[in-house]
């Protein structure tokens, strides 16, 4: 067995790969077997006697293992308490609890690609879930759950990212202060959360909850300056900003609601210097003129999501007079040049698709995306090289579901 291969495991303390373990089975036979299994029997057979809790925690044995396992793994919310991290199959490989005061109805799992997954409970707390403990927090209190009513349609738009300069992450949460206030005229409100060095330790302590205000606190910022679209609230990072949609219900007017702000333009938040930007234009007007008068702005209401694939931004648009799901990609930043790359057909009864999602792209190119129905929704798979998307997962339904990519690893 060859060392250059990344499955290939030496003995971690040097020994001949025909040790014995324990008397039991040679270290080699031992480590092939541990290799087949699901992270979660792995972690089981930590159990059995030190030698075989020291071997599957080695460096070299978990790096061999997300070799044969190169996952990634999804977060998708499983009932009103539970979170389920799943494989490329369907599979669950792990389900994660998450009952504790003020989760005691549906949950909303965060777009984020993390170490950790983060979930909105009730009244729109914020917490913290470590897969690998099995620990929980919830963040600390920020200004808008003293805003908030008991009404779980109030939308709240929300994206985590890392600033490149000095690699902390910080989550983003936008909330329409007019819609929870019954007030009008009210600016959004925007907060930031930024992750100190304490959440690399919270969940590997005894006793997590020391680690809480050594976390991280809200910060008030400056909102996006004009409303954003309640259809589409996870914001998805792209070059080290956040980027949203504005409400799609404006895009008819010369400007948007007298922002002076062009239809068509996508804000984003620069989570470094936290201010926002209006300068990116989508491809609204590609799309009007590619459908040769078919379609107009009131046919795009609803119909577009963001989402971000091999660095590069991707705008879908859910195209109902064709019924099928077109991939724009963002190819030309500085210029706002816009290409469709993928036309997707999804097998949905028509009138039951209400839009789509770009997730992540497979190392193979298939691209995992997040489909919205009236039903419910269900994650697919699409190959490049077929027409159609196929099935891979229906989740429950959830108000403004998401779905968490996990970056960590089980046995770590």
């Amino acid at each position: 067995m060859s060392s250059a291969d990344p499955s290939a495991v030496p003995a971690p303390d040097g020994r001949s790969g025909i040790a014995v373990v324990d008397g039991v089975l040679p270290r080699e036979l031992l480590i092939e077997v541990l290799l087949l299994l699901p992270a979660k029997e792995v972690c089981r057979v930590r159990a059995v006697c030190p030698s075989w809790r020291s071997l599957t925690y080695d460096p070299i044995f978990v790096a061999a293992y997300a070799a044969r396992h190169p996952g990634p793994l999804l977060a998708v919310c499983s009932g009103s308490t539970c979170v389920d991290l799943v494989d490329m199959s369907g599979d669950v490989v792990k389900r994660l609890r998450t009952t504790m005061e003020g989760y005691d109805y549906d949950i909303r799992v965060l777009c984020t690609r993390f170490e950790f997954v983060l979930i909105q409970g009730q009244h729109y707390g914020i917490s913290v879930l470590d897969p690998v403990s099995g620990s929980v927090f919830t963040l600390s209190v920020g200004i808008a759950e003293g805003l908030t009513r008991p009404i779980s349609w109030y939308p709240f738009w929300l994206a985590l990212g890392q600033v490149a300069s000095t690699g902390e992450y910080k989550l983003v949460r936008i909330a329409d202060e007019d819609l929870m206030c019954d007030g009008y005229g009210n600016d959004p409100l925007c907060e930031v959360f930024t992750f100190t060095e304490g959440i690399r330790h919270w969940g590997k302590n005894d006793n997590p909850a020391a680690y809480r205000d050594r976390i991280g606190q809200w910060r008030k910022v400056g909102g996006p300056p004009a409303n954003l679209d309640p259809s589409c609230t996870n914001g998805v990072i792209f070059k080290g900003a956040a980027y949203f949609f504005f409400d799609q219900w404006q895009f008819e007017e010369p400007y948007i609601d007298g922002y002076n702000i062009e239809p068509g333009c996508i804000p984003s938040f620069n989570l470094e210097t936290e201010k926002w930007s209006m300068t990116l234009q989508g491809p609204i007007s590609l799309i009007l003129e590619e459908s040769d008068g078919m379609l107009n702005y009131t046919d795009l209401v609803d119909r577009l999501m963001l989402g971000e694939l091999k660095d590069f931004l991707v705008t879908a648009h859910c195209n109902r007079k064709t019924s099928t799901t077109d991939l724009w990609f963002l190819m030309d930043f500085e210029n706002c040049v816009w290409i469709r790359q993928h036309i997707i057909q999804i097998d949905i009864i028509q009138g039951e698709l209400q839009g789509v999602q770009p997730l992540f792209v497979l190392d193979e190119g298939v691209i995992i995306l997040l489909v919205r129905t009236v039903s419910g929704d269900v994650l697919y798979s699409y190959n490049p090289g077929a027409s159609n998307a196929t099935n891979l997962l229906k989740m429950i339904r959830s108000t403004h579901l998401g779905v968490g990519i996990y970056t960590g690893s089980l046995l770590c």
